[in-house]
């Protein structure tokens, strides 16, 4: 396979994550087409598979760092629970915050997972930890992000002022990608186990 062709095939799936659709991106049969109409290719289409598929393998993954400086990040998500409120059992949602540096955690269970509370859940967690890091790792949910992923994402106006108001630096992560935020994802699992056991009963 030509360096032209190897280059062209680079070029699609770089266009791919540019554009960051998840869902509009070239399948390797469309990259051999488009080999075939735009540059006369007459190899076969097993052979650009192969390539297709030991280049995606090679891109490079989200690199989040080991260790942080203090007030250098967050790491925040969501988990689900159940309470019995007034004798009735409901759901809740569990939003859950913690400094990278220090691991400090913040949780609050809000009755909806929404944008009201997802906003709020930022505010009452500036001011559990009196102060805001210089940048937060959320994954790809469309209650921050309006489209696209990853490093091309774009968050939703509010969320966007939020950050600015706060002046918070944004890191969405990969779909699928839980180890890029794993100290928060573990505060989902190790809230609900040690602060939700037994289920508690409250009257509102």
């Amino acid at each position: 396979m030509t360096d032209e062709v190897m280059d062209f095939i680079k070029q699609c799936l770089k266009e791919d994550e540019e554009e960051g659709l998840k869902k509009q991106t070239h399948t390797a049969k469309r990259i051999y087409n488009r080999l075939v109409d735009e540059k006369g290719f007459t190899g076969g289409e097993s052979t650009v598979r192969l390539a297709v598929r030991k280049m995606r393998s090679n891109i490079t993954k989200a690199f989040i760092p080991l260790s942080f400086d203090p007030g250098e990040a967050a790491q925040l998500d969501w988990g689900e629970s159940y309470v019995y409120i007034k004798g009735v059992r409901k759901k809740v949602n569990i939003f859950c915050m913690r400094l990278c540096y220090s691991c400090d955690i913040f949780v609050m269970a809000f009755y909806r997972q929404n944008e009201e509370s997802f906003l709020e859940g930022h505010i009452r967690a500036f001011e559990f930890f009196g102060g805001v890091p210089k940048r937060l790792f959320f994954d790809n949910a469309k209650i921050a992000v309006k489209e696209g992923f990853g490093k091309y994402a774009k968050p939703q106006e509010q969320y966007y002022a939020l950050g600015a108001h706060y002046a918070f630096e944004m890191s969405f992560c990969n779909p699928g990608k839980g180890n890029e935020k794993g100290l928060v994802e573990n505060l989902v699992g190790w809230s609900r186990k040690n602060m939700l056991v037994p289920v508690p009963r409250v009257d509102s």
